[in-house]
């Protein structure tokens, strides 16, 4: 398939999933505009988190497509998803009066999950922070990047929990949940393709070594 085509199908099926949570969304009885705001900037960001998080298993695949470095599309999706998962609590703390929000609960396991925003919040900033200083911390940058993963599992329980929508939307709950198994799924595809990276780079590095070991024998 050429680098159209593909292109094509994979803005086509970007929209189909936006415009289906979109339509899911709106179809619905609206409440006062503010949460309605509000719902809207955590499921939109929260649903961007996971697209960009998916991507970055393909970042071969994503520059084929699109015929520019990875980077500079995962980070238009990425930045527009962290603005608006950022939003969200500012907006919530603002509209509700009560800064403590921005704080984890831990009065018990429940709780915590139940108001996991905050932490999610933080873990994405932490993540995204080490994604921008990556040449600075080299060995590590993936592991500190890694708690995207973790922090979307903390924004779907906390939607699930207390989110008006994924709480009461079987479809909307369905479909983030899913998100959240692509996620992981692409997670595990990812580590498995740079084991299988590393392993032609030391393979070809022993052959070279015992090639040139020959030569000198």
């Amino acid at each position: 398939m050429e680098k159209k085509g593909k292109r094509i199908i994979l803005i086509s099926s970007l929209s189909v999933l936006y415009l289906t949570v979109f339509l899911i969304y709106i179809l619905r009885s609206l409440g006062p505009f503010i949460e309605e705001f509000l719902r809207f900037l955590a499921l939109f960001g929260l649903l961007s988190l996971f697209v960009s998080s998916i991507m970055a298993a393909f970042t071969r695949e994503i520059f084929q497509v699109f015929g520019k470095p990875f980077k500079k599309v995962h980070h238009i999706i990425a930045l527009t998803a962290l603005g608006l998962v950022t939003l969200h609590p500012i907006f919530v703390v603002i509209f509700y009066k009560n800064a403590s929000l921005f704080l984890p609960n831990f009065d018990s396991l429940s709780s915590f999950m139940t108001f996991a925003g905050a932490p999610s919040l933080y873990l994405i900033l932490l993540a995204t922070l080490a994604g921008f200083f990556q040449r600075r911390i080299p060995k590590f940058w993936r592991y500190v990047h890694g708690l995207n993963y973790v922090a979307l599992i903390f924004g779907v329980i906390h939607g699930i929990k207390i989110g008006a929508d994924l709480s009461s939307s079987s479809a909307l709950k369905i479909i983030y949940i899913l998100m959240l198994v692509l996620t992981t799924g692409a997670f595990v595809f990812k580590r498995y393709r740079n084991y299988k990276k590393k392993q032609r780079i030391k393979e070809k590095q022993e052959q070279r070594k015992l090639k040139e070991e020959t030569i000198k024998v």
